[in-house]
């Protein structure tokens, strides 16, 4: 199953941030307008929202390459200056998590970002030199899920900045509507909006689960779904109220059986790292509303114990 037949192809199926949407669409017709290149764009947000679907859609609606890069693989100069070479005019390149690239990547984006330059040193101590090179107009679309990890003269050369939020269950249904058509599965309103109660309110999540869903009608030959038959694949799949998912729960069972708990006895009893616990589990439980984190340490709200309670 190809994961590029569940991004939008037009503005018009990019459902949710409506304002950013909007708004881009002023600024991509300007520039087509004008025959441009479109301003260097940064988005950040939350994994799994829809910037790099965003960045595609550029692409394809100013007609021009896209050339796709990930933060973490830009650590020496040679990596960005390779792409930065090859570039024509107006094209488009994205990075992805690009609070990861190397500080060396940084200094060489500055120049390009302000002025289009590209400086290259030549040689090696006494015997080096600084070259200029002029690159063409271009596009740089950046995503981050870390935007405090970036400068803020970096963000500043940024002329378009969009912030991603967490979709609502009305725009998750509409996006599990408008892929269902896609995978020829006919699912009633009620299943839908079921479903959408499961996603933590991200596009990415309910396109997984809704493959998961697919993958069971196919082997279990389910001629209709309803409400109950979803309730059981969730089950097996370990995937509870409000998308929590196993490990999500075993978290809020260990903080419900104390006061407070620090992150480093949470660590050591789950055996995840602190950057897992942090980047991936926390964050659901906080918009929830089932953890809240003080000075003494995590605790279990009393919502979240009404979670458990009615839950498990």
């Amino acid at each position: 199953m190809e994961n590029n037949i569940f991004r939008p192809s037009c503005l018009d199926e990019f459902i949710g941030q409506k304002n950013i949407i909007d708004n881009l669409n002023v600024f991509v017709q300007s520039a087509k307008k004008r025959q441009k290149n479109l301003d260097h764009i940064l988005i950040y947000g939350a994994s799994g929202l829809g910037k790099t679907s965003l960045g595609l859609l550029v692409s394809k609606i100013m007609n021009k390459k896209i050339y796709i890069l990930n933060g973490p693989s830009l650590q020496k100069p040679s990596d960005i200056i390779s792409p930065l070479t090859a570039i024509k005019e107006n094209e488009i390149l994205f990075i992805d998590e690009i609070h990861s690239v190397s500080k060396e990547v940084f200094e060489i984006l500055y120049p390009v970002l302000e002025d289009n330059k590209l400086n290259i040193i030549i040689g090696k101590d006494y015997n080096s030199k600084v070259v200029n090179i002029k690159i063409p107009n271009f596009s740089l679309i950046g995503a981050t899920t870390e935007i405090n990890k970036l400068a803020t003269p970096f963000i500043n050369r940024f002329p378009i900045s969009f912030h991603f939020r967490h979709y609502n269950e009305i725009e998750i249904s509409e996006i599990i509507k408008i892929n269902c058509k896609k995978l020829n599965v006919n699912l009633k309103e009620e299943v839908i909006n079921f479903i959408s109660k499961f996603c933590q309110n991200t596009p990415r999540i309910a396109i997984n689960l809704l493959k998961r869903i697919y993958d069971y009608i196919i082997i279990s030959d389910i001629k209709e779904l309803n409400i109950n038959l979803i309730k059981d694949i969730f089950n097996k799949m370990e995937i509870y109220d409000s998308g929590l998912n196993s490990q999500e729960v075993l978290y809020l069972k260990l903080v419900n059986e104390h006061n407070y708990l620090g992150i480093e006895t949470i660590q050591q009893v789950l055996g995840l790292s602190q950057q897992i616990i942090i980047k991936n589990i926390e964050p659901i439980l906080i918009r929830n509303f089932l953890i809240e984190k003080t000075i003494k340490g995590r605790r279990i709200t009393s919502k979240g114990k009404e979670w458990l309670k009615n839950n498990l």
